[in-house]
């Protein structure tokens, strides 16, 4: 194969996903990850695809459709970090959160420590080993309907459960963050428990890095008008920042 079919190869890959490793590519090409490195460094200096741990992203792919589970733990990664650092703050032990899915809600829960007394309500699958590693912690999963790909319990049995719950805080996380019509997402599973997840805490916290603001979600979930405070990064655009607290919401930036 040529160099200008791997290229188109790659090219039309992204049609069917938003991101690859080097050896998948590698073996899809038929080629060496030699080759596969050399053909990536020219197509990102085209602005196609964009490097990152151990594989590539695909720069055209449609912004406004949900991202898979495996490209959200690697866009942004520092501001997550930073964004849950500031968001560990509000926990304190002996206490009931609720834990929205989502891999900004994730790194906070990286964070607790080990023998930290806490109580967590979630229905993210992929947060079990850092919860089943929480030696005092009392963990309540919402089952339910398994949604495939993104690990996660949905559903009415999942609802039910969630409606005789309460907590201190609700940690939410959002596929994107409309300025009027406020938290937004991609598919309606997740609607009704952050619903619920906000509705039975008495504080909401909503996690959402600068390139939340840039999307536009498929269904409103929430109003910003019941948030009470907003954690994004320093890359988050100063007038969206500033339009946020004219509208009398508190905002964190890290």
């Amino acid at each position: 194969m040529i160099r200008a079919e791997r290229f188109n190869l790659i090219t039309n890959l992204a049609n069917e996903m938003d991101i690859i490793t080097l050896e998948e590519l590698a073996g899809r090409l038929q080629v060496s990850v030699a080759t596969v490195r050399r053909d990536v460094d020219e197509l990102c200096s085209q602005g196609i695809v964009e490097k990152t741990r151990g594989g590539i992203i695909f720069c055209n792919r449609k912004t406004d459709s949900e991202p898979s589970r495996q490209l959200r733990s690697v866009l942004h990664t520092e501001e997550k970090k930073r964004i849950a650092q500031a968001a560990f703050r509000y926990i304190e032990p002996n206490s009931y959160y609720m834990f929205d899915s989502g891999s900004t809600v994730h790194e906070l829960l990286k964070l607790i420590p080990v023998p930290f007394p806490i109580s967590i309500v979630t229905y993210d699958l992929t947060f079990l080993p850092e919860l089943n590693a929480l030696e005092n912690a009392d963990v309540f999963i919402l089952g339910g309907q398994l949604r495939r790909g993104q690990l996660a319990c949905h559903g009415i049995f999942a609802e039910d459960y969630l409606d005789q719950m309460n907590a201190q805080v609700a940690f939410i996380g959002a596929d994107s963050v409309d300025l009027n019509k406020g938290i937004m997402g991609f598919n309606t599973n997740d609607v009704p428990l952050k619903q619920k997840m906000i509705a039975n805490s008495s504080h909401t916290i909503l996690l959402c890095d600068h390139s939340k603001f840039d999307k536009h979600g498929f269904i409103s979930i929430h109003g910003l008008k019941g948030i009470d405070l907003i954690i994004t990064d320093s890359g988050t655009d100063p007038s969206i920042i500033q339009h946020l607290k004219d509208s009398g919401l508190k905002v964190e930036v890290v």
